[in-house]
């Protein structure tokens, strides 16, 4: 009786250990914040396409947690392979683009609880001689983060 306590004991300071762990890191797509709340950011885009193919691009932000996030800022980064066509956002979200830039700016001011929220592409690729499109990038920054950033990266490959 007392052996399976002790090993019982064991197993929950182990798990216990590991959840502290992971409290400080970024892993995934997902990062914790100062408040115990977990962040998500994934980056939705085909594998491959031809060159002057069209697809769509998802950026989901995602609260994970039992409370709500606020004052995210989501910077998004697309590489001059990728020609934007359209950018759709949903309401809530704020953006700043600079013109003549690959660079958009997001503001979200409050994600509640198993909420996402998506920014949408519609893209067209101009691979020219390269093989992928280069790294698409999402960095979240919100000031309770860990690191106080998350970031996430993608990239397409050309369909031969």
């Amino acid at each position: 009786m007392k052996s399976n306590r002790v090993l019982t004991i064991a197993a929950l300071a182990i798990v216990a250990a590991a959840l502290i762990a992971a409290a400080g890191c970024k892993y995934g797509g997902m990062a914790f914040t100062k408040r115990g709340q977990l962040l998500k950011i994934n980056i939705e885009h085909p594998v491959d396409l031809p060159d002057q193919g069209e697809g769509d691009i998802g950026i989901v932000l995602g609260n994970r947690g039992v409370r709500y996030v606020k004052d995210v800022l989501v910077d998004v980064e697309l590489p001059p392979q990728l020609v934007v066509l359209d950018e759709k956002h949903e309401r809530g979200v704020t953006m700043s683009h600079d013109p003549g830039s690959n660079s958009y700016h997001y503001t979200l001011s409050n994600l509640q609880p198993a909420e996402d929220s998506t920014i949408h592409y519609r893209i067209r690729t101009s691979f020219g001689t390269m093989t992928d499109s280069g790294s698409i990038r999402a960095t979240a920054w919100q000031r309770d983060l860990t690191g106080d950033r998350l970031v996430e990266t993608a990239s397409i490959k050309l369909r031969p």
